[in-house]
């Protein structure tokens, strides 16, 4: 029976009802995406706080009587819904990163004035830094996957700026996973770049100390976040939603972050958003007191902190979005060789397709290989049996320079 979308009173809900749409925008809400069921009395009590009607999935039968309906399938997960709806990217990767590359070339001077200004005592140019994500919101919509590429290319420039890059970046990534709009996307990505403005306040030395910081120093780190706020709030143009973003990204999801303790739905969507991409981006760059990992393990490190730091469904959602082994990514084979991904596998993240540059003695290989490890049962590039990733390498391992073999 063909079902029908019907607005109704929210004290019309039941537990175990699917609601397609609400009468506010959802972002704003604690539900993770617009597209849900209710699970719990909890989640009932929450629409019934926020909003006044909801629109429901009902049955044709259900819609003469005016009664809600259960959900098709209750036993499917919403995340593996969102998983099932990746749409095609106009663009091939190959093109994109052409027009990509100059994006985010401008985005990095952009940003990297924007710091330099703030240290001189300057305000921020708000019309400047839209601007700037909206370029790179076309790129993400014409393809998922170059912006990607491009944020895991760290160069030894100035953290703070890289980062702030980089965490913008992954942030719109999630972002259009999750469905956003274009005015939403530029509002997560403006606040994801204006996390830690309020560093360029702090002293260099300080920054850039490569041991354990001491008590003071610590806390000196940590105003950075009310000195953020402090420089958003001081011009017009900064929204709810970046404020959010700014205020709450070092909240933690079992409570155990700052500056508020904040803990679980009490913080923000989009805070929560903001931690897990905070942390990604700082996890797989050079920072003063830590080697960049590979973005293999830092999955691994956001996989480990789900439950506790982050919210497990939001970490399993930023994973669809950037995958496991990214295009750009560097890993070492069973075989020894080194390879580059140059495409995902979905719904195998483990099997990526990859192109083999360097052979087992970490020699330039005589010719590029193209190996799909989803369909491979045989190492085609050494006659060995079986092939599969080893481990993730951190970029510029072995010298080895994805950009030189795209561009």
């Amino acid at each position: 029976m063909r079902a029908q979308i019907k607005e109704v009173p929210v004290n019309e809900l039941r537990v175990g009802t699917y609601v397609s749409a609400l009468d506010r925008p959802w972002i704003g809400t604690p539900f993770l995406f617009q597209g849900f069921v209710i699970q719990t009395d909890e989640d009932l009590k929450q629409l019934q706080s926020l909003c006044q009607t909801v629109f429901i999935e009902v049955t044709e039968a259900d819609a003469q009587s005016h009664r809600p309906s259960l959900p098709r399938d209750l036993t499917r997960s919403l995340v593996q819904q969102l998983e099932r709806r990746i749409p095609t990217d106009p663009a091939p990767l190959k093109d994109e990163l052409v027009r990509a590359r100059s994006v985010y070339s401008g985005a990095r001077e952009g940003v990297a004035q924007l710091f330099e200004r703030l240290k001189r005592g300057g305000g921020l140019d708000v019309p400047h830094l839209q601007e700037v994500v909206d370029s790179m919101v076309d790129s993400i919509f014409r393809n998922r996957e170059a912006m990607n590429w491009l944020a895991q290319m760290k160069s030894t420039d100035d953290y703070l700026y890289s980062h702030s890059l980089g965490t913008s970046v992954w942030a719109l990534a999630l972002g259009r996973h999750l469905g956003l709009e274009r005015t939403q996307l530029r509002a997560v990505g403006v606040g994801a770049m204006l996390l830690d403005i309020g560093k360029t306040h702090l002293p260099g030395e300080l920054l850039n100390t490569r041991g354990p910081l001491t008590d003071q120093q610590w806390q000196l780190v940590r105003g950075h976040v009310e000195e953020s706020q402090a420089l958003a709030r001081s011009v017009e143009g900064v929204d709810r939603d970046a404020m959010d973003m700014i205020q709450t990204h070092h909240e933690r999801f079992d409570g155990t972050g700052y500056p508020r303790q904040l803990e679980g739905n009490a913080i923000p969507m989009l805070g929560r958003i903001a931690g897990i991409v905070d942390c990604y981006d700082a996890m797989i760059s050079q920072r003063p007191h830590a080697a960049p990992r590979s973005t293999y393990d830092a999955v691994r490190e956001l996989k480990r902190l789900s439950g506790t730091w982050f919210q497990p469904e939001l970490v399993e959602l930023f994973v669809q979005a950037v995958g496991v082994f990214p295009p750009g990514s560097i890993v070492e084979l069973n075989t020894g060789e080194v390879a580059i991904v140059v495409a995902q596998n979905r719904f195998r993240r483990l099997r990526p397709q990859i192109m083999v540059v360097l052979d087992a003695n970490k020699q330039v290989s005589k010719d590029f290989t193209a190996i799909d490890l989803n369909t491979c049962d045989v190492n085609t590039a050494s006659d060995q049996p079986g092939l599969w990733i080893s481990k993730g390498l951190e970029p510029g391992a072995y010298g080895v320079d994805p950009m030189e073999y795209f561009l």
